[in-house]
């Protein structure tokens, strides 16, 4: 129909914002004046625990999976002074809504590349200063191989995710999650007809592992990551969650 296909109003970052009208998740900082999401992922606070033990300098080449709708890109650029940041997001309806968000919001260092991170990091070469995996991991099939790529790439991480506890132990089908000599327990994350929908910001797959909080920790010091920093530990109304910033030595 016409009526949807132009806008004959006055030119204005909200008829960006609106072309995905009630498939937004982050809300605008203020100074913004845009209606959108509710989640304050451009002001996370998570990032600013993060930043208090990392001393990020200029040269600082940042790898971001999973951007969303770009609210942590925006806080990097604000807040820090690194370089570059590389941000790869598989959703075809995120990596447009952060375009819109690049737009809006003036970004100059980011770049969002359209595809699957996991098939970037099996290709990755180049060594990031910085990876940040701020939910992803509960979206993995192999969660433990992600961090391996991760650690192969990255000098730092800064990871928050979903993780098992009581209610998906009794409740979620168990597996066994194998990587090399590495052993411990999952629990299957079943989709069903939700990533079909619109609305949905999961993983690429049917279904995902979610580890326990101590198969986290100790799935990142298999890989390789020696010194890791756990922030409060949290819960929100999927369960537990944990933020934490790992480095090689």
């Amino acid at each position: 129909m016409l009526q949807d296909k132009f806008v004959r109003g006055i030119p204005c970052t909200q008829n960006a914002i609106d072309c995905f009208s009630g498939l937004w998740y982050s809300a605008f900082p203020q100074e913004f004046a845009i209606t959108a999401g509710e989640c304050n992922l451009f002001c996370d606070e998570r990032l600013s625990w993060a930043f208090s033990h990392l001393q990020p300098n200029n040269d600082w080449d940042v790898l971001e999976l999973g951007p969303l709708e770009g609210g942590h890109s925006y806080w990097l650029e604000k807040e820090t002074n690194v370089k570059r940041i590389t941000s790869i997001e598989a959703n075809r309806l995120c990596w447009l809504r952060c375009l819109v968000t690049k737009e809006v919001v003036g970004l100059k260092k980011t770049q969002f590349l359209l595809g699957d991170f996991l098939e970037y990091l099996h290709n990755n070469k180049k060594k990031f200063d910085l990876a940040l995996a701020l939910g992803v991991l509960y979206h993995m099939e192999k969660p433990v191989d992600l961090l391996s790529l991760l650690f192969k790439s990255s000098e730092n991480l800064l990871l928050w995710s979903q993780f098992a506890g009581k209610e998906q132990i009794q409740t979620w089908k168990s597996v066994e999650v194998r990587y090399k000599d590495f052993t411990t327990i999952g629990y299957v994350n079943d989709y069903g007809n939700g990533i079909s929908k619109d609305e949905f910001i999961g993983g690429v797959s049917a279904h995902a592992i979610w580890l326990t909080e101590q198969g986290i920790l100790d799935a990142l010091k298999f890989v390789g990551y020696n010194n890791i920093i756990t922030g409060p530990t949290g819960k929100n109304q999927y369960g537990g969650e944990i933020t934490l910033v790992a480095s090689r030595c």
